[in-house]
């Protein structure tokens, strides 16, 4: 903490300082100096009002110190209630770090009347929504927000293939594909067509291919190395069961150790197929839904 505000304190001095050598060097025109201009005046400066405090967070943010930031411009709010500013810079120094639900919560805190906000903070208020989840929320607010027609429309795309309704999404999109303008509109719509085109797995389908022959599930879900592991696993255990019993019938302790093993290779294989169904349905949605994500993340 010291050691921050000792480089504050020489941060604001060399900003004084510069700013008091523009103000003391002479004017070109001057033929002849005077007595005045001889004895450097000093510029006193309060380097801890609003204006310093708030070019020094400006700094702190572009330089990515997102907490010294938030600090300094809480500062600036004390100091000046009345401008917005230093909130909203608050609420996105929270954004830099990827902390949404702080950020979500700042921006409650400074601006609760959203019908009364500007539309620039009304969008700011549905992107930290749809980022933290709430996308009931953010639908209601962007539907009673002053922004025009084609953003809610476009927004209001990307919050239902967020939720991850494809087929409603790839609707709405040729509802209005030909009539909307805006490429972030067109955007979501690819992203939804991407994702019908590759159809989901069935987790059903993929066991009861495991149970016909081992591994077969997992070449469905096209996890290629896993089937083959399955099929070595459970083949292998059977062969060595096979082997046992055939020698010493029933009573083979050899033939029922690797049976068991086989057995539960053999039901992990099938419950493991439905997993990795599953999993590669999962795989594909988080796809989409990062590459939508990204675009409220940084297009917004």
């Amino acid at each position: 903490m010291k050691i921050r505000w000792i480089r504050r304190f020489v941060w604001l001095l060399l900003l004084a300082g510069a700013g008091a050598t523009a103000q003391e060097k002479p004017a070109a025109d001057s033929l002849s100096p005077t007595k005045d201009s001889l004895v450097s005046k000093p510029v006193k400066e309060n380097l801890f009002d609003a204006a310093h405090s708030r070019r020094f967070a400006d700094y702190l943010f572009r330089t990515g110190q997102y907490d010294y930031a938030t600090e300094e411009y809480q500062r600036v709010a004390f100091l000046q209630p009345a401008d917005a500013y230093p909130r909203i810079q608050i609420v996105k120094a929270q954004e830099g770090k990827k902390d949404y639900y702080r950020a979500l919560g700042y921006f409650e805190m400074f601006f609760p009347h959203f019908d009364t906000l500007q539309v620039p903070y009304q969008k700011e208020a549905v992107k930290l929504y749809v980022l933290n989840g709430e996308y009931a929320t953010a639908r209601k607010r962007l539907w009673a927000s002053r922004l025009d027609t084609v953003r809610k429309h476009t927004l209001d795309l990307g919050i239902t293939l967020l939720e991850k309704k494809w087929k409603d999404g790839l609707e709405q999109y040729r509802r209005r594909e030909n009539i909307l303008r805006d490429p972030v509109f067109h955007q979501f719509g690819l992203v939804a067509q991407r994702r019908l085109e590759h159809r989901n797995k069935s987790p059903l389908l993929a066991a009861g291919l495991s149970a016909v022959v081992p591994g077969l599930g997992k070449v469905y879900t096209k996890d290629y190395g896993d089937a083959f592991m399955s099929f070595l696993f459970v083949g292998l255990n059977a062969w060595q069961a096979w082997r046992g019993f055939r020698k010493q019938g029933v009573r083979s302790v050899h033939g029922w150790i690797f049976a068991g093993f086989g057995v539960s290779f053999y039901l992990g294989n099938v419950w493991g197929s439905a997993k990795a169904a599953k999993r590669y349905n999962r795989k594909l949605d988080k796809a989409a839904t990062d590459e939508v994500r990204a675009v409220f993340e940084y297009n917004l």
